[in-house]
């Protein structure tokens, strides 16, 4: 009778740690998503908007970049990663060089709200 009792105490504490292991998990789970959430890091629903761009005299990419940079309205980009991602968009610019007439392709975020402003 005794070994029953023993494997019955052990059979519950082993549920207890495992109610305390899953109850922590989902504590973790609820302050991840907070501080996602309460960190800008989601702003919102977003929508991929793309434009193409024809290049004039005088224009350079980070101009272009900081054009563009101000409609980014979907959530928090960076000039030089604005930049990066204008090149990508278009592979003929891998050395940087731009010339009036040339169309570039460029993409940038919105909040669902503010796409067609």
């Amino acid at each position: 009778m005794k070994n029953f009792e023993l494997k019955i105490s052990k059979a519950r504490a082993r549920k207890k740690r495992l109610e305390r292991r899953i109850k922590g998990f989902f504590a973790s789970a609820v302050l991840i998503g907070a501080a996602v959430v309460f960190s800008g890091f989601y702003d919102g629903d977003q929508q991929l908007m793309e434009e193409t761009y024809v290049v004039k005299k005088g224009d350079t990419l980070r101009h272009i970049a900081e054009q563009y940079l101000e409609k980014n309205t979907g959530g928090r980009r960076y000039i030089l990663e604005f930049q990066e991602g204008i090149i990508e968009n278009n592979p003929e610019l891998q050395h940087g060089n731009i010339h009036p007439g040339q169309k570039l392709k460029i993409t940038y975020w919105v909040k669902k709200g503010d796409a067609g402003k």
